[in-house]
């Protein structure tokens, strides 16, 4: 008698008629490939470059906070040793010493307004007749004269190449019209108000922000050494006391240097003959401490007065002469003096640092453009790992 097979079971337990068995699963023995390791570098690179362009866009949105606490901060290294003096020779406390110090700070920063504005207002009447003057000089005619034959040509060129056909004109050149209503002029006015109001908001913060920076400085010391590990603290510290020094030394040295080259400026205009001398040759010693365009920016002021009051060329000759070697005398002499050889930057890292904060901040980028790098210098110099980075941006 032939045996039946038997039927399989289904998934349910049962056997399935007709289904082959399925066959047993048993675990590969193949050598799988190994994983490749992560690139810890690479991860903190693309980290690294994350952190940057997230600080870069956070200086570029919160512009007029940054400045402000950049500012308050220059100026709290800058008022320090008058409140330590102050501390030390009436004993009195810190708090009261560091409004004592910030009242006359700025009740001197008002009497020079005051006195700037008196003696700029002759000048300020005169600015009109001096700019027309100034563009009906010889040389400034045919320099005018120049530059509008070169637009003229260039103008030509683009119509001849690009012409800007109306449609359906058949190759008529049509001006264009640009039509402007009062609503977006009068927006304009209230955007440029806004900007105004917001400056002048935040300049009122300065004077308070630099009073607590001072009355609470070795607290704020303090407290900012122990955000970091404990091992971290004594270079924290080291680092601080550097960049205090530093950009104490830096605005001292440099507001020394404003006042010995303008009053040397303001001799020398009024020596030649130039007029308005206090207000040109202070704006022309002011302008001589900007770095790497000083000569320049100091030429400017009595060569554009010069052009329009001085018949003869002998006292402009005379004038550039000597507004060039007090500057050179300043470069190479009474800037190392003053200001100190560990404030000195490179040329390529300091133009770099006055287009990169020019560009983000505008005027006040200019400004602190040379003193955020000198900061981030003192920092660089003193952690091991960035040493040479530091030793870079010095001259």
């Amino acid at each position: 008698m032939a045996e039946t097979a038997a039927p399989e079971k289904t998934a349910g337990g049962n056997l399935a008629e007709g289904s082959p068995p399925k066959p047993e699963t048993r675990p590969s023995t193949e050598p799988r490939e190994p994983r490749p390791p992560v690139d810890l570098n690479l991860i903190r690179a693309g980290a690294t470059v994350l952190a940057v362009l997230g600080v870069l866009a956070l200086l570029y949105f919160a512009a007029s906070v940054f400045i402000t606490l950049f500012s308050a901060l220059l100026l709290a290294f800058a008022l320090e040793p008058l409140v330590h003096i102050l501390c030390v020779r009436t004993r009195l406390k810190r708090h009261y010493a560091s409004g004592i110090v910030v009242f006359l700070f700025i009740a001197f920063l008002y009497g020079l307004g005051w006195f700037t504005y008196g003696m700029a207002e002759g000048f300020l009447t005169d600015l009109p007749l001096l700019m027309e003057k100034f563009r009906s000089t010889p040389i400034v005619a045919k320099i005018a004269a120049k530059a509008q034959e070169t637009a003229r040509l260039f103008e030509e060129a683009g119509s001849r190449f690009l012409p800007a056909l109306s449609p359906g004109s058949g190759g008529e050149v049509l001006p264009q019209v640009v039509v402007r209503d009062a609503a977006s002029e009068g927006r304009s006015l209230l955007r440029n108000l806004g900007s105004l109001s917001g400056v002048f908001f935040s300049l009122c913060f300065v004077p308070f922000l630099v009073y607590f920076m001072l009355a609470d400085r070795e607290p704020l010391t303090r407290r900012t050494r122990e955000l970091f590990p404990e091992e971290y603290h004594q270079a924290v510290g080291v680092i601080l006391l550097d960049i205090e020094r530093v950009m104490r030394q830096f605005l001292i040295g440099n507001a020394i240097l404003v006042g010995i080259l303008s009053v040397t400026t303001i001799f020398i205009f009024w020596i030649i003959g130039v007029p308005s001398p206090v207000v040109l040759g202070a704006l022309s010693g002011t302008l001589s401490v900007v770095p790497y365009l000083g000569l320049p920016l100091a030429l400017l002021p009595g060569v554009a007065v010069g052009l329009v009051t001085f018949t003869s060329s002998t006292p402009l000759i005379l004038l550039v002469l000597c507004v060039t070697l007090l500057h050179l005398t300043s470069a190479n002499f009474l800037t190392p003096k003053l200001v100190g050889r560990e404030v000195h930057l490179n040329a390529t890292a300091s133009t770099a640092a006055l287009l990169f904060f020019g560009w983000l901040w505008g005027g006040m980028g200019l400004l602190l453009g040379i003193p955020i790098l000198a900061v981030v210098k003192c920092v660089l110099n003193n952690v091991p790992s960035t040493r040479r980075l530091g030793v870079w941006l010095g001259d």
